[in-house]
């Protein structure tokens, strides 16, 4: 495809008529697209736990994290540069399209490097090549679809990156249910999804058009500068997302991993609202004029909270209705609903935790983030290991929920400290009462019973957390608009 030139952008800190309100407009796409891509892993989530039953599930559950962090490492902590450096200056564009080339030629690299691992280890007869070729190329495939999703972002073009989401998550996890269907084993399983993300990674590079690092040196060496103390932060954030699984898988077994990943796509439902309201919320932040970016950030960020919060409590009330639906006999229902409920409450911590990172990333205090994303896994493992081999309710997968809980809490707490540290952000009082409150409601859902008069109470509480959501949407959207 022609190399061809990308449109100059305003310098940071500026915005015009017509760009503001196309980008509101891209937001609202963009929001639903991002909504799409997490939520329609669970079209095929019924399928995946039925068709390969909860040990073998695990399996798989636990190759995917492996793909996913292996391709966080490979990114190197420079998606979040390539969306700032994009909006700084008439050369933005084109130095954003040289740090995703970086991207590119890291993940090769490190696949390679992989290859010749798993060889070696599989000559020595301590691995196996059909587990170990096909999450080594998915990891690399990964990476390159994140690098052209990046530039999709950044240039605000919804739809490219809807396109990758879906094909890269349902259309790999709807391969590897179909193989599965014929080998109920997870080495077929994982061969299908890598490569259908293989397939999604040339198509975001076809997209995306990235360039080499060697066209624009000295932008891409700063930009590498800037993200080196993202690489570790960036690696941690994918062990408080993923990371329990691995946790869950050698805690509480194979099964148990299983379990738990069922009741962790259901809980990260608000998660995903949280994603997608932050996609399409960080653009508009980074592209603010600065004089009023903060105020503006700290009172749409409090409205979005609500949503979130809502979400969370919504989903946590529901939890039985859906873990029934997901997943049939030999799963733990009890304990996955209060793995679920425990799950929910992450995302109102996440959505403050990425409003006070804009400020520090804008601060340009990435190595702070990368120690609040540290502390925060620190924490969940500890926790983790403390409360999953003890008894009673807290025990199993809730104990591994409750150390995520715990984790995000965290990371939340540190992230907003150092934003008020070093920059003007301020969040306003009343995000703390709506925070509580979505999270209070999550709780009550992950201990009231399943069965017996507690489901009217759930589905009562349920009808008032809709009932609240729709009378303050009015104001919310007021907020968003203005």
């Amino acid at each position: 495809m022609p190399d061809v030139p990308e449109p100059a952008d305003a310098p940071a800190g500026t915005t015009t008529g017509p760009a503001g309100r196309s980008l509101g407009a891209h937001s609202v796409v963009y929001l639903v697209g991002t909504a799409l891509q997490g939520l329609g892993v669970l079209l095929v989530l019924p399928f995946a736990t039925r068709v390969l039953g909860a040990a073998e599930f695990g399996r798989v559950a636990t190759g995917l994290v492996v793909v996913q962090m292996v391709g966080t490492i490979a990114a190197a902590g420079l998606p979040q540069v390539v969306l700032r450096e994009h909006h700084r200056g008439p050369e933005g564009p084109r130095v954003a399209r040289a740090l995703a080339g970086t991207m590119v030629l890291l993940a090769v690299g490190l696949g390679a490097v992989g290859l010749a691992l798993a060889l070696v280890l599989s000559a020595a007869g301590h691995a196996d090549l059909s587990q170990w070729v096909p999450l080594v190329v998915a990891s690399v495939a990964l990476t390159t679809v994140v690098a052209g999703q990046t530039l999709m972002r950044a240039r605000l073009r919804p739809w490219g990156f809807l396109a990758l989401a879906v094909l890269v998550t349902v259309g790999a996890q709807l391969a590897g249910v179909l193989a599965a269907r014929t080998e109920p084993t997870s080495g077929a399983y994982l061969t299908a999804y890598a490569g259908v993300v293989v397939l999604a990674a040339v198509v975001a590079l076809v997209l995306g058009r990235p360039l080499p690092p060697t066209v624009e040196r000295e932008r891409v060496r700063a930009g590498m500068r800037l993200a080196a103390p993202l690489l570790p932060q960036a690696a941690a954030m994918l062990g408080l997302l993923s990371g329990d699984v691995l946790l869950a898988r050698v805690l509480v077994g194979e099964a148990g991993a299983g379990s738990y990943q069922v009741a962790l796509q259901l809980g990260n439902m608000p998660f995903v609202l949280a994603v997608a309201l932050f996609n399409a919320w960080g653009p508009l932040v980074l592209s603010h004029p600065i004089e009023r970016r903060w105020t503006w950030t700290a009172r749409t960020g409090t409205a979005l909270t609500t949503v979130v919060a809502a979400g969370a409590a919504g989903v946590s009330l529901l939890g039985p209705w859906l873990v029934a639906l997901m997943a049939g006999p030999g799963f733990d229902l009890v304990a996955m609903v209060g793995a679920l409920g425990v799950i929910c409450t992450v995302s109102v911590s996440y959505m403050l935790y990425q409003g006070s990172s804009l400020a520090v990333l804008d601060a340009e205090r990435t190595g702070r983030l990368a120690w609040a994303a540290l502390v925060a896994l620190a924490a969940v493992v500890l926790v983790a290991l403390w409360l999953a081999s003890s008894p009673g309710r807290t025990g199993g997968i809730v104990g591994v929920a409750i150390a995520k809980a715990v984790g995000y809490v965290l990371l939340m707490a540190l992230t907003t400290w150092f934003a008020r540290t070093h920059s003007p952000m301020r969040w306003p009082p009343r995000v703390a009462v709506v925070a509580l409150a979505g999270v209070a409601l999550a709780l009550v859902g992950a201990v009231l019973p399943l069965e017996g008069p507690a489901a009217g109470v759930r589905l009562a509480l349920a009808a008032l957390v809709a009932a609240g959501a729709a009378a303050v949407a009015p104001r919310i959207v007021r907020t968003l608009r203005g």
